[in-house]
């Protein structure tokens, strides 16, 4: 990773990605990541992924989320993975509130010493859902393009940057209220 990217305090054992499902850490990470050479952005752009993810845009920084689940995590005992499956049950995860009402998902960690999973519920309020290269497009284009196209999207620049800096298929509109228009007024908004 980049020497300048410092990821937020994630304690274990809390396993959070907020690349994928933080709104405020993207939008603060593109002013880093303007600084840095592509390779590097692209690095972290990968931790992204391609599915269908669920973005939280509320008030709640990454380390209050970590620390309120966290909370609820020692209030309820579950201080290992056997008493987080215990905690499941047959089912494949949990939800639980946070402070501003936001809904977030508990499920199994995959590593013993960050068994706790964390991400945001699925329609949760402050939540919407995105396609990771959707969100992958919008950030690098916020990167790459600086005030070129500070706030009219433009169908050539987006393919430019989809096909050449992301692997990624070039798109035959832009929808505007929709995907890659939607989330391009969402990170444009103060």
């Amino acid at each position: 990773m980049a020497s300048d990217f410092k990821l937020p305090d994630i304690r274990p054992p809390i396993t959070f990605n907020p690349h994928k499902h933080h709104f405020g850490f993207l939008k603060q990470q593109i002013e880093t990541w303007k600084n840095l050479s592509w390779p590097e952005v692209e690095k972290e752009l990968l931790l992204i992924g391609t599915n269908l993810i669920d973005l939280y845009c509320g008030k709640l920084s990454v380390e209050e989320i970590c620390r309120q689940c966290l909370h609820f995590s020692e209030k309820e005992g579950l201080t290992s993975a056997g008493k987080l499956k215990n905690w499941l049950g047959q089912k494949e995860f949990r939800k639980i509130k946070l402070s501003d009402n936001s809904e977030w998902v508990i499920k199994q960690g995959l590593e013993p010493a960050r068994f706790l999973h964390i991400h945001p519920a699925k329609y949760s309020p402050f939540t919407i859902r995105v396609r990771g290269a959707t969100l992958k497009t919008v950030v690098a284009l916020k990167v790459l393009t600086g005030k070129e196209m500070q706030n009219q999207l433009k169908l050539k620049l987006v393919n430019q940057v989809r096909s050449e800096k992301l692997g990624l298929s070039p798109i035959k509109t832009l929808e505007k209220g929709k995907g890659i228009s939607l989330i391009w007024t969402l990170f444009n908004s103060p």
